[in-house]
């Protein structure tokens, strides 16, 4: 079989709740995800190597865990050991040139500031000499082996960069934010786009991505396409077409919005919103649902370009999440981090093989993670021998419809910070259960089959006893064979 092309699809802080694959019942609408994961694999246990957009989209580069590859915290944040992605062959983008690839990025990167003003941070940071300064270290997109559009830093939705204004001079297109809502929770944001849809950020790196597929096509090598979406993280802006499918909609609450937190670790409080009712946070979740809902259109414009071309067949789709979303649950928890609830560490995965790679249409349950779309993507390139530092593993057997009888049992999401405060979890995922370490504070034990919605914490209950060492020995283990330095210090507080 010969090498498919490959489309990468990410959405920056999406609840896989949002899908209907995931949840039948959902009130989000996303036609054309819907038919890819009909005709793909839907990943049901997938999950983030750490809940922040830096860490997780670096182990998309590297394959490997934030306490391997440095990038701990958001860059240029306290915790964070390295802040432009080091350029070492084994990064994707440099593997799969080897192979004989065409490589392109257009969208959200967050792992290279480019040139940085130290006089523009806040507080303490402005005076921080940062090493990667001092030598004039730059990773953004092109400097690592992608041909494609450099966006430097978090992005804050993308709106702003001189790319997308220049977009919108050359074709005469305004852009027009409206009716704009904030303050529930440490300034987010939700607006609405009244201009045409052609205005949005979304559509312009839609067309990016196509533009640079087009170049590739005129090439006999084929080609990967990564498409990395800052929505439907906020600021929540949605356009009003598909706004309107949520405008007049009654959005009951989450299941665990007015839970009980007795045992629950008082870390999460750090992100509890001061607003107690649900309506507070219902317009919020409507615009979070019309930006997932636009992006899905925009997924059917690029599945639609690969049909009209010809090669739909030829490509490997994958689509996937950096990490979740919170918006209120477990008692009005918002963004991300110090907490390892499913609505933000479990992510959304699916793969669309190419045509005689699997069966499509199956929802498969073994244990998976952001580390294993970087071996997956290599394997499709047909680069089996990885780098010795690589935790991932390739999911083509398992797209192709067989699990290796050594596939892990158990998947670990890491957390060790995010902005100025740094805090240290694990959380370990095997079978029904899910076990997170907080140091510090209250451990965590839930049953998942039981209790899909995290609501009781079993880490007190005697009964659970034996399973509680068990998933703590396990979670041992993991860190023994994934080399994380962590383990002396777990061992001390927990073994």
């Amino acid at each position: 079989m010969k090498k498919p092309n490959i489309v990468f699809i990410v959405t920056d802080q999406q609840q896989r709740g949002t899908l209907s694959c995931y949840d039948a019942d959902t009130l989000c609408q996303t036609p054309n995800l819907d038919q890819l994961a009909s005709e793909g694999i839907v990943f049901d246990n997938a999950y983030a190597s750490f809940p922040v957009c830096t860490p997780a989209r670096a182990s998309m580069q590297t394959g490997m865990y934030p306490f391997k590859h440095g990038m701990q915290n958001n860059s240029y944040s306290p915790g964070c050991l390295v802040n432009e992605l080091p350029q070492t062959d084994y990064l994707l983008s440099r593997q799969l040139k080897q192979a004989g690839y065409s490589v392109g990025h257009t969208g959200k990167w967050h792992l290279g500031q480019g040139e940085v003003d130290r006089t523009k941070f806040d507080r303490n940071l402005k005076y921080i000499e940062f090493p990667e300064q001092a030598i004039q270290a730059r990773s953004m997109p092109t400097d690592v082996g992608y041909e494609g559009d450099d966006f430097p830093g978090h992005g804050a939705g993308g709106w702003n960069y001189p790319q997308f204004r220049e977009y919108l001079k050359e074709n005469n297109l305004e852009l027009t934010i409206e009716n704009k809502i904030s303050g529930h929770y440490y300034g987010h944001f939700a607006a609405e786009v009244t201009s045409p849809v052609e205005t949005t950020i979304e559509h312009y790196l839609t067309d990016r991505a196509i533009h640079y597929m087009d170049q590739f096509l005129n090439r006999e090598e084929p080609f990967m396409m990564a498409v990395h979406f800052w929505g439907p993280h906020e600021p929540y802006i949605a356009p009003s077409d598909t706004l309107d499918l949520y405008r007049d909609m009654t959005i009951p609450p989450w299941p665990s919005f007015d839970e009980d937190q007795t045992d629950k670790p008082n870390i999460h409080n750090v992100k509890r919103s001061k607003a107690k009712d649900w309506e507070s946070f219902e317009p919020y979740v409507k615009h979070y649902y019309a930006v997932m809902t636009h992006i899905d259109r925009q997924v059917g414009r690029l599945v639609d370009y690969l049909k009209e071309k010809g090669i739909y067949e030829d490509t490997v789709i994958m689509f996937c999440a950096d990490h979740g979303e919170s918006l209120g649950v477990h008692g009005g928890l918002c963004d991300k981090g110090f907490f390892m609830y499913d609505e933000t560490c479990r992510i959304p995965l699916i793969v669309k093989p190419q045509q005689g790679g699997g069966e499509g249409g199956r929802k498969a349950q073994e244990m998976v993670g952001t580390c294993d779309l970087y071996a997956t993507m290599l394997d499709y390139a047909g680069i089996k021998e990885l780098h010795p530092g690589v935790d991932g593993r390739s999911m083509v057997p398992i797209v192709e419809g067989f699990t290796p009888e050594d596939w892990p049992d158990a998947v670990v999401t890491e957390f060790t910070g995010l902005g100025s405060l740094l805090y240290t979890q694990r959380m370990i995922r095997m079978g029904d259960y899910k076990y997170v370490f907080n140091s510090g504070d209250t451990d965590e034990l839930y049953h998942l089959k039981s209790d899909p919605h995290e609501l009781k914490n079993l880490v007190c209950d005697e009964q659970y006893g034996d399973v509680l060492l068990h998933m703590r020995k396990r979670l041992e283990a993991w860190m023994e064979e994934h080399e994380d330095h962590l383990i002396v210090e777990y061992r001390h507080m927990r073994l």
